[in-house]
């Protein structure tokens, strides 16, 4: 049987969502490799983090799936450079990437910094199937490739969101042990994301850019 993790970062962790493609099963750790060992063996973790960097300059990846997300393109952010990821605060980060991107670096970017570093170097490891996706495609794909029209964080948004989990098989029981005490947002998109995963592990996902290449950063939906 296929199983796979949809996992987010959350305020204080990691919130995942185990899925058989039945049963979907939530889960919460400090630490990302907690997580994974946490869940058991899957075939596909799908993690809305940024894994693969370029060294500097914007990632193609990102470039290309922007323009698919349409009203909610605005909440794909670009992901720092390596380099700035070796700077100690956000000013020496910032004043990094305008010296050698040639623009600076966001705070959210710099927020993510510390989980941008744990699931890359999670992923160094080649302990689990780690792959780069990001929920609000795969939101889209759900929908038909139609746009939501409402940001995830509305209540039309979120329970447009829940309604489309619920039709694919991935509904959250109330119950959800340490995992129910994250952001609603936060256990959704891992739940998308578990979505995707089972599309990855059964060679039915997207990704981007088209041509997949060693080295070169890409996300999956």
């Amino acid at each position: 049987m296929t199983t796979v993790l949809g996992v987010d970062g959350s305020r204080g962790g990691w919130v995942g969502v185990r899925w058989d493609g039945t049963t979907p099963t939530p889960c919460f750790e400090e630490s990302l490799a907690d997580l994974c060992r946490a869940a058991g063996p899957v075939d596909v973790v799908a993690v809305d983090m940024p894994i693969g960097l370029e060294a500097r300059g914007p990632r193609a990846c990102d470039t290309e799936v922007r323009p698919l997300l349409g009203p909610r393109r605005s909440s794909l952010f670009a992901p720092p450079a390596r380099g700035a990821l070796d700077c100690d605060d956000y000013a020496a980060a910032n004043a990094w990437s305008k010296a050698h991107v040639g623009h600076g670096l966001s705070k959210q970017a710099w927020m993510l910094a510390p989980k941008i570093r744990e699931v890359r170097a999670l992923a160094a490891t080649e302990q689990h199937e780690l792959f780069e996706a990001f929920p609000e495609l795969s939101f889209l794909a759900m929908n038909g490739d139609r746009f939501l029209s409402h940001a995830k964080r509305t209540w039309t948004g979120m329970a447009t969101r829940l309604e489309l989990l619920d039709r694919h098989g991935l509904a959250i029981e109330a119950n959800a042990g340490r995992a129910g005490d994250v952001a609603a947002d936060d256990m959704i998109d891992a739940a998308a994301l578990a979505w995707s995963g089972m599309r990855i592990a059964t060679g039915r996902a997207r990704h981007a850019p088209a041509e997949l290449s060693p080295g070169t950063p890409s996300i999956w939906w």
